[in-house]
């Protein structure tokens, strides 16, 4: 529960900077709360919420095909792999779920992810290693783990947030741009703060929701299997060799729909790498499991 109310802290923190700026942006070109004011920012507000909604509707429609199209990831039936059909159906059905489809990436990793908009449309995704080296009980964790992000929408709120900070860094960007009222013109200089708030600030926020998400998800595979020591053994095998080298060049955004980050890690200290990092490290999401 407490990891739930910072993740919901964390994801209304974005919406609550991009309307505070927008607010703020106004506000300097009146310099005065009038009617004229309000006027302008409820004009712009539905103006720039027609703008968020065609980008997140770009990005909902395309992220199943970027991603599967990255990792060449192929959807099974129950004829070709009836046992992790199986497995998945019958997670879905305990839940009272539709039961999402299944893909394989023919890839020597151990990985997984989930993906799509809705739970009736969505897909559970496993690398080709995965399922030959566990075995039934810690694919089942694994499948819980991404079941759970269907369930939460995870890959909704990721594409939510991304849009977001896009909005942010748009503003800041044409701010940065604005002529015509002399020298002391503040909006330049709130563009390039909201600028450096996008690219630095903002994807941190992200990050950190993106970590707190897998705390989550594993919890809550513990939780529905009653089994803590698969989830752990799961974790344990996946992190001996999670990287999909298809992955290894896209977007870090992408990477974060894995159960582990699938791209090589970056050489440096580990609490720097932490804080840059969709994932939480291994062992401290090991450590978490081991006090259920």
């Amino acid at each position: 529960m407490h990891n739930r109310l910072r993740l919901f802290y964390l994801f209304m923190l974005i919406p609550s900077i991009v309307l505070g700026v927008l607010f703020l942006s106004i506000y300097i070109q009146h310099w005065v709360i009038s009617d004229a004011l309000i006027d302008d920012f409820v004009s712009i507000s539905w103006f720039g919420l027609i703008i968020l909604s065609v980008r997140m509707f770009v990005w909902v429609y395309f992220q199943k095909q970027m991603i599967f199209g990255f990792t060449w990831a192929k959807e099974i039936t129950r004829k070709e792999n009836p046992e992790i059909y199986n497995i998945v159906e019958n997670l879905a059905i305990s839940r009272w779920l539709p039961t999402p489809k299944v893909a394989i990436i023919e890839d020597s990793s151990l990985n997984a992810f989930a993906t799509w908009w809705t739970i009736k449309n969505s897909w559970i995704v496993f690398s080709r290693w995965l399922l030959d080296k566990l075995n039934k009980q810690e694919i089942e964790a694994v499948a819980w783990h991404e079941l759970t992000h269907i369930i939460n929408g995870d890959v909704k709120n990721m594409i939510i947030i991304n849009v977001f900070i896009w909005a942010i860094w748009t503003i800041g960007y044409y701010l940065m741009r604005v002529r015509g009222k002399g020298k002391n013109n503040p909006l330049p200089i709130l563009g390039l703060l909201l600028y450096l708030i996008s690219i630095i600030i903002l994807p941190l926020i992200n990050l950190a929701i993106s970590r707190k998400k897998e705390f989550l998800a594993d919890a809550w595979s513990v939780e529905l299997t009653h089994d803590k020591n698969a989830m752990i053994s799961a974790l344990k095998k996946i992190s001996s060799d999670s990287i999909i080298e298809k992955m290894d060049s896209k977007w870090s955004s992408i990477a974060g729909m894995f159960i582990e980050n699938p791209k090589k890690k970056e050489k440096s200290f580990k609490w720097f790498r932490n804080l840059f990092s969709t994932h939480p490290s291994m062992e401290d999401r090991i450590a978490m499991l081991e006090k259920y």
